[in-house]
């Protein structure tokens, strides 16, 4: 019914096209309206013919509104039991003589999907039968698999890879998804792979075409436990695509100015990734772009017309193909506007031979977020005790008593304990040095997450 409806107004359309050519003056303006209005017809119609496999394949486009209170009622992914990795184990070697038998969709390039995506988050994923064990409670083991396979082989979304996880013996009963999941979907889709639990060796790898899923526990990215995929780096930010993205994540007090978010991908710098991530465990994948690996299928795009607002602390490059080692063709500030007419991977067509990164576009216009946006000046601390570093950063040494001033020891008497290695709640300290988001005082390095500034 519907694409009859969209039929008959595109006629009516024609028509109108037909009549403006012979009253209306030939203004470039119009013709382009009335042509964004018929490519809109065209491509809905386009859209309806798709199947519902083809639809489902397409990655996650929007945020979800969530709060705080939904995401601690997800079931925690538990990543240091021993006798929980053991049981993973027995199920990955079980599954050694086996093939999970699965045909790929399109290859698409890096796709992100979100597991409470309203396609498959109310989707049953549990080994025991449990209704309220779904994939937006718990599947952000199946959705991160998910992502890496379609981005490095073909088109898998995450409901299908949650019934293999179940079907193979990779979900536990109460604990989420095993980690030995991550060592089979390499078997088994011929991924090139290896496994670390250091992230600077992390580091170099997303330097060089891999990409990394992250087991992490409570932190930045969630109150229990949780799997993340990492994409790339970009100057000294990990791009991060978080299976359980909700609107207004980064905003709660414990985690503002963390992390920044553009699009579906999440900005975290190195450095606030290592304080803040809990991080345990990286399964590493080599990413080969768009080079086909085992899909002889055509790396595919899809159509639409919308309007979105680049989102950028500085500029966006318009580049005149889907590539970062296209030619800049030119540029867009903050919050302007951009009709996309298609998307291919993780790019947006805005116009003829002009292609921005999708990251950067929302659907709204809204204000970025400072990272770490503290300055010097005089600071008040609001931890019960905070450690006083030789260095910006809790891989330094912690300072002892007889390594502070002699300031910092007499306010810290006052405060009610004298021999405190660090400073007390209440220590006033002047801050002559930032960086990123700790300070240096005249008895060292402090994180400023836990001061106020006067």
């Amino acid at each position: 019914m519907k694409k009859k409806i969209l039929i008959i107004v595109s006629c009516i359309l024609a028509v109108i096209i037909c009549l403006c050519g012979i009253f209306i003056p030939d203004k470039p303006e119009i013709k382009e309206s009335v042509q964004i209005i018929q490519n809109t017809i065209n491509n809905e119609i386009a859209t309806y013919e798709m199947t519902e496999k083809e639809v489902d394949e397409l990655p996650t486009t929007e945020i979800v509104e969530q709060t705080e209170e939904d995401e601690k009622n997800i079931e925690e992914q538990e990543v240091e039991d021993e006798a929980f990795e053991l049981q993973g184990e027995i199920a990955y070697e079980g599954d050694k003589a086996r093939s999970w038998n699965v045909t790929l969709g399109d290859y698409k390039g890096l796709t992100y999907y979100s597991q409470i995506d309203s396609r498959w988050s109310n989707k049953m994923y549990s080994s025991v039968g449990n209704t309220s064990q779904t994939i937006g409670s718990s599947g952000c083991g199946p959705t991160s698999a998910a992502m890496v396979v379609t981005s490095c082989k073909g088109a898998i979304t995450p409901d299908t890879m949650s019934d293999l996880f179940v079907k193979y013996g990779y979900r536990s009963a109460n604990n989420g998804t095993y980690w030995s999941a991550f060592r089979a979907l390499a078997d088994e889709f011929n991924i090139e792979y290896q496994e670390t639990i250091y992230l600077n060796t992390v580091v170099e790898l997303l330097k060089n075409n891999h990409i990394v899923v992250a087991s992490c526990g409570n932190g930045l990215f969630t109150t229990g436990g949780h799997f993340i995929v990492l994409t790339g780096i970009e100057e000294n930010y990990i791009k991060v695509y978080d299976p359980y993205l909700y609107s207004g994540k980064f905003d709660l007090p414990s985690r503002r100015g963390k992390a920044e978010v553009k699009g579906n991908t999440v900005y975290v710098s190195i450095d606030n990734f290592r304080a803040y991530a809990n991080y345990s465990n990286f399964f590493c994948y080599k990413y080969e772009g768009t080079q086909q690996v085992n899909n002889s299928k055509p790396v595919v795009t899809f159509t639409s017309v919308y309007n979105r607002y680049v989102k950028v602390n500085t500029s966006l490059n318009i580049r005149a193909k889907p590539t970062t080692n296209s030619t800049i063709v030119a540029s867009l500030k903050n919050n302007s506007q951009v009709t996309v007419y298609e998307i291919s991977g993780n790019w947006s067509r805005i116009g003829t031979n002009q292609w921005v990164c999708s990251d950067y576009l929302v659907s709204t216009i809204q204000s970025i977020p400072k990272v770490n946006s503290y300055s010097t000046g005089t600071y008040v601390v609001n931890a019960s005790v905070l450690n006083v570093r030789y260095g910006a950063g809790t891989n330094y040494k912690a300072r002892t008593y007889n390594q502070l001033t002699a300031n910092a020891r007499q306010q810290n008497r006052k405060l009610g304990n004298y021999y405190t290695n660090g400073y007390k709640k209440g220590v006033v300290c002047t801050v002559t040095k930032v960086s990123g988001n700790w300070g240096l005082t005249a008895s060292g390095w402090i994180c400023l997450d836990y001061c106020s500034k006067r």
